[in-house]
């Protein structure tokens, strides 16, 4: 099954190095089957403070799931407990924002 999530500059280099997930200090992590909902609502700068935040949203990633060790937590949500050690592989990289940093445009 293929599912999105959105991500910080820092976790989609750990996930792109490890070929996983990465759930180094979060217990949970929330992935998405609807890519309209990660698109237009997570990564619309207004998604859980990332408008004081910006860039906590600046890419979008693709999986590959079993269907294994996950709570359903909406119709749009997908949470995982990282203590179920769930599998989910990385796919590739759908999107990178332009992110600034120190005054210098970075784009992945």
């Amino acid at each position: 099954m293929t599912i999105y999530r959105a991500m910080c500059h820092e976790e989609m280099v750990k996930t792109i190095n490890n070929g996983y997930a990465s759930f180094d200090t979060k217990r949970y992590k929330w992935f998405s089957q609807n890519l309209e909902f990660i698109v237009n609502r997570v990564m619309d700068k207004k998604f859980n403070n990332s408008k004081f935040k910006s860039h906590r949203y600046t890419y979008l990633l693709e999986f590959e799931w079993n269907g294994n060790n996950c709570d359903f937590i909406s119709t749009n949500e997908i949470q995982f407990d990282r203590r179920k050690n769930p599998k989910i592989k990385f796919i590739k990289t759908l999107l990178a924002l332009p992110r600034k940093t120190e005054g210098i445009l970075n784009v992945l």
